[in-house]
């Protein structure tokens, strides 16, 4: 296979296809997180939850956006393992919970094709389409600094150790979570962690700053998001937004946006 960078068109139409059920769950989780029990695969509470995954779903679709219209694989290529982990925590945790589903419901059928197909159709795309990657800078690239490779090794070490304690156990996260949990809610919000986890473990092996674009803006997106959906859903936290999950939340947010206006910056330079 030619290793032209291309994004390959299998994965294209994939994305396609991906897209439309992404935007919908944005949609109904964001906008109306009261009728999930009826729009939904399950009827989510409290509000918050619900608008955490909407959030998720709208930052999850940047990265398949940019598969229908991208130029090169390398720039999305870090998202695909990722959201594969994020597939498999949503179909296990959706055999474990059967009971709590709407089962028969369209949303529920939507649900359950996406998590039984996603687990297998997008590790395959990224173990096809990965060989077109040279590995080589783009022409106006610059490189990630080694100290920040390092500090993804580590958030993503702690991160996916969180995650997995979560699934096993969801009491502790259930304990210790600033908004109210059950069993399901907190197999999936790890389930995100893990997606959070593997993607900071995908970034710290790519030091091409073009690899690392596509990825920081779809946690951006993600987390905006959920800020603003703290800001709406202030009710459904017990103990006030200041809490230690909104705190590191902010303060990534605010990381990311510096790093990225530098490395941009610094990318500008090497052009000129």
């Amino acid at each position: 296979m030619n290793t032209d960078d291309r994004i390959l068109p299998v994965t294209r139409v994939t994305a396609v296809l991906i897209v439309p059920f992404l935007w919908l769950a944005f949609l109904i989780l964001f906008f109306y997180p009261d009728s999930t029990g009826e729009r939904f695969a399950w009827a989510i509470q409290p509000n918050m939850t619900a608008m955490y995954m909407g959030a998720g779903y709208l930052g999850g679709s940047w990265l398949f956006i940019n598969a229908i219209f991208g130029k090169r694989w390398h720039r999305i290529q870090g998202g695909f393992l990722p959201v594969t982990s994020f597939t498999w925590f949503m179909m296990i945790s959706t055999f474990l919970h059967w009971d709590r589903f709407s089962l028969g419901s369209l949303g529920f059928t939507l649900w359950l094709i996406l998590y039984i197909v996603t687990p297998f159709l997008v590790p395959a795309l990224w173990l096809y389409n990965r060989k077109t990657d040279p590995g080589t800078p783009e022409a106006d690239d610059v490189t990630i600094p080694p100290v920040v490779l390092l500090i993804q090794k580590s958030l993503a070490a702690i991160i996916l150790l969180y995650a997995a304690i979560s699934f096993l156990v969801p009491a502790f996260s259930i304990n210790n979570w600033p908004w109210t949990l059950t069993p399901l809610t907190a197999r999936v919000m790890s389930g995100w962690g893990a997606l959070l986890g593997v993607g900071a473990l995908m970034m710290s092996n790519e030091t091409r700053w073009s690899g690392w674009k596509t990825p920081l803006e779809s946690i951006l997106i993600w987390h905006v998001l959920v800020l603003i959906a703290a800001v709406m859903r202030t009710a459904d936290f017990p103990n006030g937004l200041f809490n230690w999950y909104l705190v590191a939340i902010t303060v990534m947010v605010i990381g990311i946006f510096v790093f990225y206006i530098t490395m941009e910056v610094q990318r500008k330079k090497a052009k000129s």
